[in-house]
């Protein structure tokens, strides 16, 4: 199965796979760009996916169903694993969740694994895991690639889980009221509104009927329309559960209601749409990844309606438009500043 040509980080795995066979083994971290052959020759093996990619690319192996879990945090946490193996992030906050939520699902002295490339914040797992092990040692660095191990010191209870939440106030002058926007590390707009979607914010018009908001982060887009204009009917979806939450989480806070759904991109969407508005990411983990929003630009007409419209947010320097203009009838830039653009397609 191979998610990816193989990188230095699946060639990295694959020279230590002995050190995960015939362990109760939990899965978790930054897999997206990720060969998990020597992975899935252990049937111990369980995954606990934040990214619906992988997790629909995992479903297709025909794992027992409790082995494969999308979010991340387990429901059932009755289960005690012999051994954790962290595919670190690009953010340490979100690399501080993940240990969060998995270490207290952990036997007593269990063997702790955490591998990364070392220009993602690899060298960052000690100082991470101190409060919980005796010490972490690097026990190998090849490929530009590092993997620290750690033995379990004591049994770590489980956090709350809002107390994982940030949450700040968005105050915007087309906004009745204020916005609480509430989210987990490592989430797009987590700690502060970005300037491509305050831009989007600023200079969307009046919307009606139905709206899908795709990539929807921290839910910022979405919970701002449901709030300026709510006889919207307003659908969000994310690739990530981390995301998915999120989004939800602002929606609460602020007494809004709109479908939150897992999709890669259209993968999971059902019906047809007045408005499509997206700021779509065009990183996966520690590299540049156009293809998505590729395919986003696409297939979006034939999730519109007739007359329906695509609202993008995109850096100054990213060609998109000859990509639209082969799909739309009409593409403009609505509004512009130094580092972003508002594109408008019908």
């Amino acid at each position: 199965m191979h998610f990816s040509e193989h990188n230095n980080l699946s060639a990295f795995l694959q020279r230590h796979q002995d050190l995960f066979q015939d362990k109760n083994l939990l899965i978790c971290g930054q897999l997206q760009a990720l060969s998990l052959e020597p992975l899935l020759q252990n049937p111990n093996s369980t995954y606990l996916v934040s990214d619906y990619c992988v997790f629909n690319k995992l479903k297709t192996q025909n794992l027992e169903k409790s082995r494969l879990h999308f979010g991340f945090k387990l429901d059932d946490s009755t289960q005690k694993y012999d051994a954790l193996l962290v595919f670190m992030p690009k953010a340490k906050q979100e690399a501080a969740l993940w240990f969060n939520w998995t270490l207290p699902l952990l036997k007593s002295n269990a063997e702790i694994f955490v591998i990364g490339e070392n220009r993602g914040g690899i060298n960052a797992t000690p100082k991470l895991l101190q409060t919980y092990t005796s010490g972490t040692k690097k026990i190998d660095s090849a490929r530009h690639c590092s993997l620290f191990y750690a033995s379990l010191l004591t049994p770590v209870p489980t956090p709350s889980l809002h107390s994982q939440l940030h949450q700040y106030t968005l105050q915007h002058t087309a906004n009745i009221n204020p916005l609480t926007i509430s989210a987990l590390s490592g989430v797009f707009s987590a700690d502060e509104l970005d300037e491509g979607t305050q831009l989007l914010l600023d200079n969307l018009p009046s919307l009606h009927g139905e709206v899908l908001d795709v990539g929807c982060g921290a839910g910022i887009i979405g919970a701002s329309i449901c709030q300026r204009m709510p006889d919207v009917k307003m659908t969000m979806t994310d690739v990530n559960a981390l995301a998915l939450f999120s989004a939800t989480e602002t929606l609460n806070k602020n007494h809004l209601s709109a479908n939150v759904i897992a999709s890669d991109m259209f993968s999971d969407v059902i019906g047809k749409f007045d408005f499509i508005i997206s700021n779509p990411p065009f990183h996966s983990g520690l590299n540049t990844n156009y293809e998505a929003t590729e395919r986003l630009l696409r297939q979006a007409p034939a999730y519109l309606k007739h007359h329906g419209q695509l609202f993008l947010v995109a850096n100054k320097f990213l060609r998109y438009e000859p990509i639209l203009n082969e799909v739309f009838h009409s593409v403009s830039v609505i509004k512009e500043n130094a580092r972003f653009k508002i594109i408008r397609a019908m």
